[in-house]
């Protein structure tokens, strides 16, 4: 096929394509068409270890993640796009490989007591399976032993006192590839406090910043948008929705399994927060048996 790219005058040659202009047109062609897909939630997402191999060269590619968030290099990266993360066998883990994808971008960027970096928030895209001791029902895990919400005198808020958030620490976390652990940011949030030395409280009666350390689980607002089952005010005040969850069919991504939030049940003393398997907002007592961890963390 001759190449119509150039014509000739007496010799001298002229371009006839403008190779800058038609790359910035596919440029916003693809952008238009991302957009499109994200509207309708059919984007299924692109694995970045691909997507940036030639970037990435020999390096790992939490280390890569975490120094494009650090340098708050974004270009490029999209809801949704997705790092698989092979998670190894511990007493209370299962081997498994964990999609995680990116849910969020700078969501806390400066906020909080002490100003956060900038970050990236991942997600699962499904919950994760439990084993050994701490699991209920061969793979599920209970938010705590006893049907309590509320914190202790030594630790007043709930989640923080929670076997949910002891397993996320203390077997999810080593679990994780060590380069991943080294690329993650521990969180730091403003969090309900529900405790009273005379009575149990069916409320929350304060918050607190506290360390969630480096995974946890999404608040009620992180997910919703807005307190739903939890105390208005203190479960909510300083969280926002991930966007990875700005429609109900993105609760059920990975699969119909329930999941476990970090928020407690307003009006109830003996209740925790939940999704529901078919998408819905929900709660539970701690000791239900038949609820997953979504284990989240931040890039940074």
């Amino acid at each position: 096929m001759a190449d119509l790219s150039k014509f000739s005058i007496n010799g001298t040659a002229y371009n006839l394509k403008d190779t800058s202009a038609r790359n910035t047109a596919n440029a916003v062609t693809t952008a238009e068409e991302y957009d499109r897909q994200h509207i309708i939630n059919a984007y299924g997402g692109r694995s970045l270890a691909s997507v940036f191999a030639s970037e990435i060269g020999s390096t790992d590619v939490y280390t890569w993640l975490r120094n494009r968030a650090r340098n708050a290099n974004f270009a490029g990266l999209r809801i949704g796009d997705y790092i698989d993360v092979p998670v190894s066998e511990g007493a209370n883990v299962p081997a498994q490989t964990v999609r995680y994808r990116i849910g969020a971008i700078d969501q806390y960027y400066q906020c909080g007591d002490t100003a956060k970096g900038h970050h990236i928030v991942m997600v699962p895209l499904a919950p994760v399976t439990v084993k050994g001791d701490k699991a209920s029902n061969t793979s599920y895990l209970q938010w705590r032993d006893t049907n309590d919400n509320n914190g202790t005198a030594d630790e007043k808020h709930p989640y923080l006192v929670s076997k949910l958030h002891d397993w996320e620490i203390n077997d999810f976390l080593p679990a994780l590839p060590t380069a991943l652990q080294n690329a993650i940011m521990a969180q730091r949030v403003l969090l309900e406090e529900r405790y009273s030395s005379s009575e149990k409280l069916t409320e929350s009666s304060g918050w607190s910043w506290a360390d969630l350390g480096k995974v946890w689980s999404p608040s009620e607002m992180e997910v919703y948008g807005c307190p739903v089952w939890g105390t208005k005010g203190y479960s909510v005040g300083f969280d926002s929705q991930f966007p990875i969850f700005s429609d109900t069919a993105s609760r059920i991504a990975g699969g119909r399994a329930p999941w476990w939030l970090r928020s407690v049940m307003g009006g109830s003393a003996s209740s925790a927060c939940d999704v529901d398997g078919r998408g819905y907002a929900n709660y539970y007592a701690p000791t239900h048996g038949w609820i997953r961890p979504l284990p989240c963390f931040l890039i940074g």
